[in-house]
This record gives C-alpha cells, sequence and structure tokens, in this order.
C-alpha cells in the first residue's frame, strides 16, 4: 500500500510539475511595420557536410523582406558539395582549415565567420533552419524591442516517421532551460539562431570562450550572464522552424547523445527535479496499467487508464507548441520515452566514462570536451 502510494504521489506531482515547467511559451512579436531603419545584420551559417540543407536556407535568405548586409557560410572541412553550393546562391564562402586542439568545430567556425563579419549584429544560423520572408524582420525587430541578444529555438517540422522520436528530446530542452517557466531561468542560449549585437559578443570573447563546450549555446549563455548582459529566449514558429536530423534514424540517436547530457549538467537543480519528476510520472503511468492488468485489478487499472489519456491530452498541447509531432506518435509515447530514456543514460554513461561519440565524421570526447 505504502509504495501503491509513493507511486501515485510521483504521477501526480509529475502532473503538477508540467504547469510549471511549461507555464508558457514565449512566442515571437508580432511584426510592426512602422520602423523605418534597421541595424546591418551578417548572417553567419557554420556548415559541415549541409549540402542538403544549405541550399535552402540559402534561398530562403535570398527572399527576405528586409535586406542583409552579408551572407557568411564557413566551411568547415566539409567532405560534401556544401561550398559549392553555398558559392552558387551568392553566400561569402570561408574554407577553414587547421582547427586548433581544443576546439569544437562548430565554435570554431563560428568564431571564423564573425571574425570578418562587418555587421552591426551577428545572427548565426544552423544550416538546417528555415526562414520564410518576414523571419528575419521579426527576430530584428525582437531585438529591438527586447534591446538584448535574442535567440530562438525553431519549430520543429518532421517528415518520416523516425523523427517523431525528438519530441520528448524538444520538450526536456525547453524545460531544462528554464524557457517556460512562470519567472524564466534562462540558462542558456538556443545555437540554431543567436541574434546578437557584435559589441557584446566580442564582450564574452565571443565563442573563443565556449571553444571547449560541446553546448557552446548553453555555454555561450552563462557567458552573457557571467557579464551581465541579458538575453531573451523565444520559441519559433512557421516563419522560423528547422527539421532536425533528416538524414536518418541514426544521425538523431548521435545528434541527441552528444547534446542531452552536457545540456542536463548546466541545468538549475530544482527545475532537474521537477524535470526529473515530469518525466518519472510519463513512465509509471503506462508500468502501472500493464501491472494492474496482469493482476485484474480493474479499479486501478480504469484509474490509470484515465490517467494514461490525460497525459495523451498534456502531450498533444504540449507537442503542438514545439512542432508539427503526430497524433499517432502520442499516442504510442511510451515508445518514444524508452528510446527517450536510452539515448539519455547512453549519453550519461558516456559522459561519466569519457567514451567518445561520432558527429558529423568527427570523434567527440564527451568528458574532455575535445573533439578529432
Amino acid at each position: 500500500m505504502i509504495r501503491m502510494i509513493i507511486e501515485f504521489t510521483i504521477v501526480i506531482l509529475g502532473m503538477a510539475s508540467t504547469f510549471i515547467l511549461y507555464f508558457h511559451f514565449p512566442a515571437l512579436p508580432s511584426i510592426q511595420e512602422n520602423i523605418l531603419k534597421y541595424p546591418s545584420i551578417s548572417v553567419i551559417i557554420p556548415a559541415r557536410n549541409e549540402e542538403k540543407n544549405i541550399a535552402l536556407l540559402l534561398k530562403d535568405l535570398k527572399m527576405q523582406t528586409i535586406a542583409l548586409h552579408e551572407i557568411i557560410c564557413v566551411n568547415d572541412l566539409s567532405e560534401d558539395k556544401t561550398s559549392q553550393i553555398a558559392s552558387k546562391y551568392g553566400a561569402r564562402v570561408i574554407n577553414i582549415k587547421n582547427k586548433p586542439n581544443g576546439w569544437i568545430g562548430k565554435s570554431w567556425a563560428a568564431q571564423n565567420g564573425a571574425n570578418i563579419a562587418t555587421g552591426e549584429l551577428l545572427l548565426f544560423l544552423d544550416a538546417d533552419v528555415r526562414v520564410k520572408k518576414d523571419g528575419i524582420k521579426m527576430l530584428i525587430q525582437t531585438y529591438l524591442k527586447e534591446d538584448c541578444t535574442v535567440s530562438v529555438q525553431p519549430y520543429h517540422k518532421t517528415n518520416k516517421m523516425y523523427e517523431q522520436f525528438s519530441m520528448f528530446f524538444n520538450l526536456i530542452q525547453i524545460s531544462a532551460n528554464g524557457i517556460a517557466l512562470p519567472k524564466p531561468k534562462n540558462t542558456g542560449l538556443y545555437g540554431p539562431v543567436i541574434l546578437i549585437p557584435k559589441s557584446d559578443y566580442l564582450k564574452i570573447g565571443g565563442h573563443e570562450s565556449v571553444r571547449q563546450s560541446i553546448v557552446e549555446d548553453m555555454a555561450l549563455g552563462a557567458e552573457l550572464k557571467k557579464a551581465n548582459i541579458p538575453f531573451s529566449l523565444f520559441i519559433g514558429n512557421q516563419n522560423i522552424y528547422f527539421r532536425m536530423y533528416s538524414d536518418g534514424f541514426l544521425a538523431l540517436l548521435q545528434g541527441w547523445t552528444k547534446n542531452i547530457s552536457s545540456g542536463a549538467t548546466r541545468t538549475p537543480l530544482i527545475v532537474f527535479i521537477m524535470v526529473f519528476l515530469w518525466i518519472s510520472s510519463l513512465i509509471s503511468v503506462p508500468v502501472q496499467i500493464v501491472k494492474f492488468a496482469i493482476l485484474q485489478n480493474w479499479p486501478l487499472l480504469i484509474t490509470c487508464s484515465a490517467l494514461y489519456i490525460i497525459w495523451v491530452l498534456i502531450l498533444i498541447f504540449l507537442s503542438k507548441r514545439v512542432g508539427n509531432f503526430k497524433i499517432y506518435s502520442i499516442i504510442f509515447y511510451p515508445i518514444l520515452m524508452f528510446v527517450t530514456l536510452c539515448v539519455c543514460i547512453v549519453s550519461m554513461f558516456k559522459k561519466i566514462f569519457n567514451i567518445k561519440v561520432k558527429w558529423k565524421g568527427r570523434t567527440i570526447d564527451m568528458g574532455k570536451k575535445h573533439e578529432k
């Protein structure tokens, strides 16, 4: 009986944590048409083996309703046609070589782009980000309104079934960063979209200050906080979105394995506890359903089934805010959660024991934060 009370307490606490962890999804403000002058913007795209994405992003940038000062594509030793395609679409291409020891590849590429950028604002974009014609205008107007660095977690568009497995990772990433809390914690930035004044970027030492960090976006946010420089975080929409890990299920597993444990170490303790309860509740309910079905305890089986339906409805609501995840994947969410837990366990194990992971043809030492 005591064990059952504890289990149901965890379920209820986990559900209650939902209303704190996801209290408010900060959306980008709507566009105002009365702004006459915009600061100059240097777009910097770190790219390694992005031939499938780079053309799509550069096409989007050419269609923007405001002028861009320059577009810099930093080709990080790509083994495909990234450089040629970027040149074809008019970007200024920088081919970097000889990455110094102790640097993570993306930070090295971003720093090289920033070194030659001449705009007042630096807009770092991942190659898999898509920006509709008013997307950059929306970002700049948000920056002018907030008067500080702006970073966006893009809306996650999915095409194939395996991409559904990113749903919980997206939700955990948002909750762990504290962006949706009643009083946002804003632990770090979101790497796919970072708009930062060049003056502030230089104050914190740019990407060089986070050169060894696997999750450089979280580390950049920490550097901004250390320098008492504010920043604002938002969730993307149909104007700013991405399709993560379109190269297949293995790429999805490798990508989240690389990110999840490193990000968890920067999560505030109270938020970590709430996320733990939230995940525990999600796991506990289907486990209890199976247990009470075997025991033929019909009252508790009905109770847990009702709780399961509540969780499905909650996940439908939450998932719509972060991506176009399918109803069928939410109905069978224990499968997604099982994969999520496996990735989290593997990620933590590799970090604790300094085991390397592969990402975009490179090997990353999870413990020492080095990349080869």
